[in-house]
């Protein structure tokens, strides 16, 4: 068994949040059901990213001036102004980011949604919209199940609506002008799932690629994440497996091309259409760390395993 001693402490900011503020990054206040969500959350990353010994800090930290992560090694679940500026309040060290700027341009959807178009075959096209009268003219297309409108940021099911093809009702009109005046939105035919696959990745400071073994994952009907299980032997083909693993790598290429490094995450899945599965490659890019991360990337996150392989990938 692993000994805990041999993993030097690091101070975290666990901002589940952060796509909040790469929306509205000036002046960001999360409201109290938004912080109560993210504490909540973050707790089920206690024992495999956080480990024993390490240090979660939060606002609390910006204005106590005790200091108490002095000299340790700073991570951010999303290196955001905010996550920086506790970190240097706490004293953390080695905070690194690649800048506001393009966090927001690889975690904006359409960032994704125009990368899919290189790979993704039969399933069904995105559509970027800019303009209230784009997104009124694709959701005016017949879609037999309705239409999925997303903000150009948006995490664990929020940012998202369902809508009805045809004209929007007052209050759908009214979340479309309001999503529109916050960036460009993916609109895309709404499916019945089979399976939700993710993958994830680390990309190294060189801009080389590490990536993970195959995950299926489990969200509610919000679309927020239940849990991960890593695939088993002979639960995924070799065509679907080369499949995502292509998608995993094209993106991880990608986002060290806008200059992005470090963790990442891909979802994926599979939609039944024509009486056969058709597999939708990439549904949403997570320029970060993931509640996918750890299990994806090692055997067994509980031993510490994720932590090492972090402060490796890191270094």
């Amino acid at each position: 068994m692993e000994r805990l001693v041999e993993l030097p402490p690091r101070a975290w900011v666990l901002n589940l949040d952060a796509e909040h503020e790469l929306e509205v990054p000036r002046g960001y206040q999360p409201t109290d059901k938004l912080r109560a969500i993210v504490a909540t959350q973050s707790r089920r990353l206690l024992g495999s990213l956080v480990r024993p010994g390490d240090i979660v800090l939060d606002e609390g930290d910006l204005s106590s001036g005790a200091r108490r992560a002095q000299g340790l090694r700073g991570t951010a679940w999303l290196p955001t102004p905010s996550a920086l500026r506790i970190l240097a309040a706490a004293g953390a060290v080695g905070c690194e980011s690649p800048g506001l700027e393009v966090l927001q341009r690889v975690n904006r959807r359409d960032f994704g949604a125009r990368l899919r178009d290189e790979f993704r075959e039969d399933a069904f096209e995105k559509h970027i919209v800019h303009d209230l009268d784009s997104a009124l003219s694709i959701l005016s297309r017949p879609a037999p199940l309705g239409w999925l409108a997303r903000r150009a940021f948006g995490a664990a099911g929020r940012g998202r609506r369902k809508l009805r093809a045809g004209r929007p009702d007052e209050a759908e009109h009214a979340w479309l002008v309001a999503s529109l005046r916050l960036g460009p939105m993916v609109v895309e035919p709404w499916q019945e799932l089979a399976r939700e696959h993710t993958r994830s990745g680390w990309v190294r400071s060189d801009g080389g690629v590490v990536v993970s073994a195959p995950c299926f994952q489990r969200v509610g009907k919000d679309g927020a994440w239940i849990d991960t299980l890593r695939a088993e032997a002979g639960e995924l083909s070799s065509e679907l497996d080369n499949r995502l693993a292509h998608t995993l790598e094209r993106v991880g290429r990608a986002l060290a091309a806008e200059g992005y490094r470090g963790p990442y995450g891909i979802d994926a899945w599979t939609y039944k259409a024509g009486g056969r599965e058709v597999l939708n490659p990439l549904s949403e890019i997570n320029a970060r760390f993931t509640m996918d991360w750890a299990t994806a990337m090692v055997h067994d996150p509980r031993a510490g395993a994720a932590r090492r392989l972090f402060d490796e990938l890191a270094r």
